[in-house]
């Protein structure tokens, strides 16, 4: 299962800088935590697809190093209803369904405009700055059509907000349910793409009202405006995936 990694981190995938090379120098406690790292990127960017049915060995291969140290970031995931584990023993992306949708959706907005909030009121002018710049590659990336590029860069800007809200307990949340809604993600993006709509009037435009918001200290714009990023990206996929308006 040779695929390029996509990483929001700024980590180096190892299959691409020595694979089991790397690896095997790396202590076993840092090795464990740097797949479940490199594993939970790849889930929350939308590298696997929905319903996408993988195996330990395959990703083992992918990542250059053991079986056991994917073995056990995979526990973990499976813990965390990221992936789950088959009868037979293989590992699926949880398949889409308009009602694990809807509570993924509820509980993004929940967290995440919440979130947006507390960065209105928290922030530093350097963390706004890191928003500003991590929008900027999103839109790049949007324009030049690139796909891959913009579900990274939208990660990433939308973490740069999250950090700005200075609340450890919030990113744990957040981490966590992007790893279950990452390929929801993924799949509104490649839909835009197959189907020749733009990206620039949806992600785009929500992102430039969030910063407004944010530029004036806006709390409850910037809350309103990333409710409404996630809401129509969840519209999106119900209509193109389930037909449903």
């Amino acid at each position: 299962m040779k695929t390029k990694h996509v990483d929001t981190t700024g980590r180096v995938d190892p299959a691409e800088a020595g694979g089991a090379q790397v690896a095997s120098r790396l202590p076993l406690v840092a090795l464990r935590e740097r797949v479940y790292v490199e594993l939970g990127n790849a889930l929350r960017s939308g590298r696997f697809a929905p319903a996408a049915t993988l195996t330990i060995r395959g990703l083992a291969a992918s990542l250059g190093t053991s079986t056991m140290p994917v073995r056990e970031a995979v526990s973990r995931l499976v813990t965390e209803g990221a992936l789950e584990m088959m009868p037979n023993r293989t590992l699926r992306v949880p398949a889409v369904s308009i009602a694990r949708l809807d509570e993924l959706i509820d509980a993004r907005i929940a967290i995440e405009s919440q979130a947006a909030l507390r960065a209105a009121e928290r922030m530093t002018p350097a963390q706004f700055s890191a928003i500003k710049a991590a929008n900027e590659i999103y839109s790049r990336a949007v324009d030049a059509a690139d796909v891959p590029a913009a579900a990274v860069a939208n990660e990433r800007m939308h973490f740069a907000i999250y950090y700005a809200a200075q609340s450890d307990l919030m990113i744990s949340i957040i981490e966590k349910l992007w790893l279950r809604s990452g390929p929801y993600i993924a799949a509104v993006m490649n839909r835009m793409q197959a189907t020749q709509e733009t990206l620039h009037d949806r992600g785009v435009m929500h992102h430039f009202n969030v910063l407004a918001a944010l530029a004036k200290r806006d709390a409850e714009a910037a809350s309103a405006a990333l409710k409404a990023d996630i809401l129509d990206a969840a519209a999106w996929y119900k209509k193109q995936i389930f037909d449903v308006t």
